[in-house]
């Protein structure tokens, strides 16, 4: 059984009167447990909206939205409860940090889960664990933290909760290249920890390339496509005209092929591509 099952879901804002717009329509999509699913798209089509349907955010105006099975709007007074098994991570989350610690910020959702001093406490310190904040920052006003200290601690708050499925909008916006290789390595690290569902949405194809088993494409306020890296990016010319394009490594090898060198454009992160250059000038097969 799927995790996160949509069923024929729209959400139109603004519906009934002359300003209206669907965001998303008809979406049918089934995610499995344990997927790291890679959310790409260009702005305004859908992704944002979509991801905020997941947790109770936004409610369909059409269809409906399951997890574990269960209609998340068939009964209004367990939304909350939602909202603590599907974490939501927005995009520039430090923005949001406002305790007096970094260990109060990363236990105010287990506080209002209802978690007991110990459990909160034991949340805290697992989070900081696994996006990497010393321990001694747990002591720290949020506001003295670096800016990829400050993502980490936001992204920790999340965390905290143990969420069974956890989203996160544009985790490595705004950083340089260390600090976003650091957050998506963070990523992984947690989803292998834990077996948790993870959801990434990023403009970065390279990100998605290098840590994700699924991608879905948003075009036009629908799926256009949700498939494995390999068989996404292999639809370059598809992707092209929405708008999109495929890593900037695997461009390189197409490119590559159509000036006549034999070599596989299947290629989607630089270090995959750098062994299989050497593997050609070795004389090998690309």
């Amino acid at each position: 059984m799927p995790v996160i099952s949509l069923k024929n879901v729209t959400h139109t804002y603004g519906e009934g009167t002359p300003l209206s717009v669907s965001a998303i329509e008809n979406i049918n999509l089934d995610i499995e447990s344990g997927e790291l699913v890679g959310i790409i798209g260009h702005t305004g089509s859908g992704k944002s909206t979509l991801i905020q349907h997941l947790n109770g955010l936004l409610k369909p105006t059409s269809g409906t939205v399951e997890v574990d099975g269960e209609n998340i709007w068939a009964d209004k007074k367990k939304i909350r409860s939602v909202r603590f098994k599907v974490g939501l991570c927005f995009q520039y989350p430090e923005y949001q940090l406002f305790e007096e610690t970094v260990y109060k910020d990363i236990a105010f959702g287990p506080k209002n889960m209802g978690l007991n001093e110990k459990q909160i406490d034991e949340s805290v310190r697992r989070a900081a664990k696994y996006v990497g904040l010393k321990p001694e920052l747990l002591t720290k006003s949020p506001f003295d933290l670096s800016g990829g200290e400050k993502r980490r601690a936001a992204i920790a708050g999340v965390m905290a909760m143990n969420p069974k499925i956890l989203i996160l909008d544009e985790p490595t916006a705004g950083l340089d290249p260390k600090g976003r290789q650091e957050i998506l390595n963070m990523i992984k690290s947690y989803k292998e920890q834990t077996g948790s569902t993870v959801l990434l949405v990023s403009h970065s194809m390279e990100d998605i390339a290098g840590i994700a088993s699924k991608i879905l494409v948003m075009n036009k306020s629908r799926v256009a496509m949700y498939d494995t890296v390999e068989n996404v990016f292999s639809r370059a010319s598809e992707l092209e005209k929405m708008g999109l394009n495929v890593p900037q490594i695997t461009r390189i090898f197409i490119g590559l092929k159509e000036k006549g060198i034999n070599l596989d454009t299947d290629v989607y992160t630089v270090a995959e591509g750098g062994k299989r250059l050497l593997s050609l000038l070795k004389g090998g097969m690309a």
